[in-house]
């Protein structure tokens, strides 16, 4: 534990610091010394540690010379709120009674004036100017809270983004397809409505990425996504199952409107030309195998799935570039 070096006897060039301080900017000093009096003047090294995370601290801290480092997270140690002369911190756990959430460490060598919550609040209640101070340095506080919570949220986010986009084409992956489409699955069941769900898999896809390498290969299946994008409703669901393979939910579809769809999407596919290496005489035509099937009553994602993969694995046998139903 750190053991500071404490000065009773506080010097002129102490009281002007004071002074300057946000806490005491605007009050008469004078009026408050018998106050100021009962604090304590210290001084603390650099990577000594002022206040300890998970501890009750019983004193609120104006800094003076130095500066301190405020790590709200242990395991995030390059994180940290930088503390200069003029600021304070240990006014939240004061004043909330619980446990600290943050570990405050000196990062220079730093002189401090420690304030006890008895004299923190006989200062309050003798001058207006310094609760108005204290009542500024809490709200700057929350609202730092707040951006970081809104800060939190947004990285939250954009891991979530991450997790649950095709890196390379955009569209939603199977991770997302597998929670979402059951959600879609259950609300179908629930309100009796018809639901459809088609497995679409390039024909013969291993052939471009051995002739062409795997860039032209990404190019390709980039190039799909985006035509599969315009060809289906806002309301339909699509995400990409895996390697060359994409599926597809349509809700509140019947299986006539459906097998409509999914022929839109074969023949948009089959007339798609992706050119490479600038275009000059270097093109790739793709076409599209598709399995579809309905819900049913008891289905769950995996019966639904096997169902239209075993529609897809037809429509391979059958000649590829087509559309089976099971």
């Amino acid at each position: 534990m750190t053991i500071p070096n404490i000065t009773h006897e506080m010097s002129d060039k102490d009281h002007q610091l004071i002074h300057q301080s946000k806490i005491f900017r605007g009050v008469n000093i004078e009026d408050l010394a018998h106050l100021i009096a009962d604090c304590e003047l210290f001084s603390i090294d650099a990577g000594h540690t002022l206040i300890r995370a998970n501890t009750h601290n019983k004193y609120f801290y104006v800094l003076l010379t130095g500066s301190l480092k405020v790590f709200l997270n242990a395991a995030l140690a390059e994180q940290f709120i930088a503390i200069l002369p003029g600021d304070c911190v240990g006014e939240l756990s004061l004043f909330d009674g619980a446990s600290t959430s943050a570990q405050v460490v000196a990062a220079s060598n730093s002189r401090l004036l420690k304030i006890n919550e008895e004299t923190l609040w006989r200062l309050v209640r003798a001058s207006h100017s310094f609760s108005r101070n204290l009542l500024f340095l809490l709200a700057k506080r929350l609202r730092h809270d707040n951006i970081t919570i809104v800060d939190g949220l947004r990285h939250q986010q954009e891991l979530e983004n991450k997790a649950n986009i095709d890196g390379l084409t955009g569209l939603f992956n199977r991770h997302w397809m597998n929670e979402f489409f059951k959600r879609q699955i259950s609300r179908a069941l629930n309100d009796n409505k018809p639901l459809i769900l088609i497995l679409a898999d390039l024909d013969n896809f291993k052939k471009i990425n051995d002739a062409h390498g795997h860039l032209v290969g990404d190019e390709v299946l980039s190039a799909v996504a985006v035509t599969l994008s315009k060809q289906i409703r806002p309301t339909d669901l699509l995400a990409r199952f895996g390697g060359e393979e994409f599926a597809m939910i349509l809700p509140d579809t019947s299986l006539d409107e459906a097998n409509h769809i999914a022929e839109r999407v074969r023949m948009a596919i089959a007339s798609m030309q992706v050119k490479f290496d600038g275009g000059v005489h270097r093109e790739i035509h793709v076409t599209l195998s598709l399995g579809m099937t309905s819900l049913m009553l008891g289905d769950d994602i995996t019966h639904l799935l096997a169902r239209a993969d075993q529609a897809l694995y037809q429509a391979k046998e059958n000649g590829r570039n087509r559309v089976e139903i099971i």
